[in-house]
């Protein structure tokens, strides 16, 4: 019987050996702990008594109360820095050109008129005659006559297509010159003719075909008389 009560003993303190090693172990560790606390304590100086706590119920907060405050409160925007804008180059202001004062117009002045000259003097006439007509050939004549106050020199043209001139003379007075080549012939006056005064200039024309006068005869620009 001892045998057996010895056995059973071994086996129970066989089987609490563990929860005695953890047992063990376990206090140990509060142990430490509890020195460890000590220690921080001793080497925390001591601060004077805190402040009071409020007494009497604290007030319940609601969830969505609890909510609406956090997404009330602000959150840290991050303000974006202000990129550096280029600063504009001075424009180049254009120097206001001078203007150019419009030069003064002159007023037109009127242009007196020159009046239109004078028409060919009628003071001297001319009257054509033939005096002699023959084949081929004619003598003409041509009384000018000055009608004016004054003395006056006078001019005789003659125009006969193909003639030449053979002769000219004036009767009664101072002979003429005579100038030109085949068909056109010009007569001036050798002294001038008195007022109211005549002479007789003649002409010997050949080479005048058919012809027994003049195409066309003028005295200072006058057609002659027939």
């Amino acid at each position: 019987m001892a045998g057996k009560r010895r056995a059973r003993n071994g086996s129970t303190v066989a089987l609490l050996s563990p929860w005695a090693v953890v047992s063990v172990g376990v206090l140990v560790m509060v142990v430490l702990l509890g020195v460890a606390l000590g220690t921080a304590v001793g080497d925390r100086p001591s601060a004077g008594p805190g402040p009071s706590l409020p007494t009497g119920p604290v007030p319940a907060i609601s969830a969505s109360s609890f909510a609406a405050s956090r997404s009330a409160a602000p959150t840290a925007s991050r303000t974006a820095r202000p990129s550096p804008t280029p600063s504009a180059s001075p424009t180049r202001v254009a120097s206001p050109t001078p203007s150019r004062s419009p030069s003064p117009t002159a007023e037109s002045v009127p242009i007196p008129l020159l009046s239109q000259p004078p028409s060919p003097s009628t003071q001297v006439t001319g009257v054509y005659r033939a005096v002699e007509t023959y084949t081929g050939a004619f003598i003409g004549e041509v009384r000018v006559t000055n009608r004016s106050d004054t003395p006056r020199s006078w001019t005789v043209r003659v125009e006969v297509p193909g003639a030449r001139l053979v002769s000219a003379w004036v009767e009664g007075s101072a002979q003429a010159e005579a100038s030109g080549s085949r068909s056109r012939f010009t007569f001036t006056s050798g002294a001038a003719l008195a007022p109211g005064a005549s002479a007789s200039l003649r002409f010997h024309l050949a080479d005048t075909g058919a012809a027994t006068g003049p195409a066309s005869c003028t005295v200072d620009g006058a057609a002659c008389g027939r």
